[in-house]
Protein backbone atom coordinates (compact mmCIF):
# COMPACT_ATOMS: atom_id res chain seq x y z
CA UNK A 1 0.00 0.00 0.00
CA UNK A 2 1.45 3.34 -1.06
CA UNK A 3 0.99 6.23 1.39
CA UNK A 4 0.91 9.81 0.14
CA UNK A 5 1.57 13.13 1.84
CA UNK A 6 -0.79 16.09 1.75
CA UNK A 7 1.52 17.72 -0.80
CA UNK A 8 1.41 14.65 -3.07
CA UNK A 9 -2.39 14.56 -2.89
CA UNK A 10 -2.66 18.28 -3.63
CA UNK A 11 -0.50 17.75 -6.73
CA UNK A 12 -2.61 14.78 -7.84
CA UNK A 13 -5.82 16.78 -7.47
CA UNK A 14 -4.35 20.07 -8.75
CA UNK A 15 -5.45 22.01 -5.67
CA UNK A 16 -3.38 23.91 -3.08
CA UNK A 17 -2.15 22.15 0.09
CA UNK A 18 -4.39 24.46 2.11
CA UNK A 19 -7.46 23.15 0.30
CA UNK A 20 -6.58 19.58 1.29
CA UNK A 21 -6.10 20.68 4.91
CA UNK A 22 -9.43 22.55 4.84
CA UNK A 23 -11.22 19.52 3.39
CA UNK A 24 -9.78 17.40 6.19
CA UNK A 25 -11.02 19.91 8.80
CA UNK A 26 -14.58 20.00 7.44
CA UNK A 27 -14.88 16.32 6.53
CA UNK A 28 -14.51 16.56 2.75
CA UNK A 29 -11.97 15.03 0.39
CA UNK A 30 -10.43 11.58 0.48
CA UNK A 31 -10.15 9.58 3.73
CA UNK A 32 -6.90 10.11 5.61
CA UNK A 33 -4.76 8.35 8.18
CA UNK A 34 -2.94 9.90 11.13
CA UNK A 35 0.18 7.96 12.10
CA UNK A 36 2.19 9.34 15.01
CA UNK A 37 1.30 12.92 14.13
CA UNK A 38 1.75 12.58 10.34
CA UNK A 39 -1.18 12.75 7.96
CA UNK A 40 -1.12 10.28 5.08
CA UNK A 41 -3.51 9.13 2.37
CA UNK A 42 -3.57 5.78 0.62
CA UNK A 43 -3.20 6.02 -3.13
CA UNK A 44 -6.27 3.77 -3.52
CA UNK A 45 -8.42 6.13 -1.40
CA UNK A 46 -7.36 9.15 -3.47
CA UNK A 47 -8.08 7.33 -6.73
CA UNK A 48 -11.51 6.23 -5.39
CA UNK A 49 -12.23 9.84 -4.38
CA UNK A 50 -11.42 10.98 -7.92
CA UNK A 51 -13.62 8.28 -9.41
CA UNK A 52 -16.54 9.11 -7.07
CA UNK A 53 -16.41 12.70 -8.26
CA UNK A 54 -16.38 11.88 -11.97
CA UNK A 55 -19.26 13.48 -13.81
CA UNK A 56 -20.72 12.75 -17.21
CA UNK A 57 -21.14 15.94 -19.23
CA UNK A 58 -24.71 17.00 -19.82
CA UNK A 59 -26.09 18.12 -23.17
CA UNK A 60 -26.31 21.65 -21.76
CA UNK A 61 -22.61 21.66 -20.81
CA UNK A 62 -21.75 20.39 -24.29
CA UNK A 63 -23.78 23.16 -25.91
CA UNK A 64 -22.22 25.82 -23.66
CA UNK A 65 -18.72 24.59 -24.53
CA UNK A 66 -19.62 24.47 -28.22
CA UNK A 67 -20.98 28.03 -28.15
CA UNK A 68 -17.87 29.32 -26.33
CA UNK A 69 -15.59 28.23 -29.18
Amino acid sequence: MKLLTTKSVSEMLSVPDGTIRYWRKVGLGPPWIKMEGSIRYTEQDVLRYIERNRRTPSVRAYMEDKDAV
